[in-house]
C-alpha cells in the first residue's frame, strides 16, 4: 500500500471566473466512479496550491500564518496536501468518509472523494480566533468554483462531529477539521 502518491500536473481550469460563479450550484448527485488524479489534482491546487517562487498560494491567508491546510478523505484513507511536492501523504488507511457528515451518509459514501480543511490552532494563536474560518472558507469557495470548471458536481459541508472525524484521520494534537467539499463525477 502506498503512503505517497505524486500528482499529476493539473487538469486545466478553462472556465471563467464570472461563467463559473453564475454555473456554481450546490449539487449532491455523482458517480461513485473513482476521480481522476488529474481533478484531484486541480481541486487541491486551486484550494492552496503554489502559484509563484516565494511561495504565494491561490488563495489568502490570515497574516499568512497558512494556519489552514488540505487533506483528502477518500475509499483508500485520509491524506495530507503537500502543495510544495503536488503530493499526497496517507495518514490514515481507514476509510472515513462516513464521519464527515451527521446525517449525509448516502451521499458521503457514495462521493470519491471529500477535501477537508484543517486548521492548525497552535499554528493560529497569533491570529483572531475566526481567522481560521474565514481561510478555510476562501479556500472552499476556490476549490468549488474550479470543481464548476471542470464540470464536477460537489458540495460544501459543515455538519459533522469535528473529534469523530480528526480521529479518524488520524489529525495530531490541535487540528481540527473545519470545512468539507465533497466532489465525484457527473452521475
Amino acid at each position: 500500500m502506498t503512503d505517497k502518491i505524486l500528482l499529476p500536473w493539473p487538469a486545466a481550469l478553462t472556465m471563467s471566473v464570472g461563467d463559473a460563479l453564475k454555473k456554481r450550484r450546490t449539487v449532491r448527485d455523482c458517480s461513485d466512479r473513482s476521480l481522476p488524479d488529474s481533478m484531484l489534482s486541480a481541486l487541491l491546487w486551486a484550494s492552496a496550491g503554489i502559484t509563484d517562487a516565494d511561495g504565494r498560494r491561490t488563495v489568502p491567508s490570515t497574516l499568512d500564518l497558512r494556519a489552514v491546510s488540505v487533506w483528502v478523505v477518500r475509499e483508500d484513507g485520509a491524506w495530507r496536501y503537500d502543495a510544495q511536492t503536488n503530493t499526497l501523504e496517507r495518514t490514515s488507511d481507514v476509510d472515513c468518509r462516513e464521519l464527515t457528515t451527521s446525517y449525509q451518509f448516502e451521499y458521503v459514501r457514495k462521493a470519491p472523494v471529500t477535501i477537508v480543511f484543517v486548521a492548525d490552532h497552535e499554528r493560529a494563536k497569533a491570529a483572531r480566533p475566526t481567522a481560521v474560518y474565514v481561510d478555510a472558507g476562501t479556500m472552499g469557495q476556490s476549490v468549488f468554483l474550479a470543481a464548476t470548471s471542470l464540470g464536477l458536481p460537489g458540495c460544501i459541508r459543515a455538519s459533522f462531529d469535528h473529534e469523530k472525524l480528526a480521529r479518524g484521520m488520524n489529525l495530531g494534537e490541535g487540528l481540527e477539521p473545519v470545512l468539507l467539499f465533497t466532489v465525484g463525477l457527473p452521475a
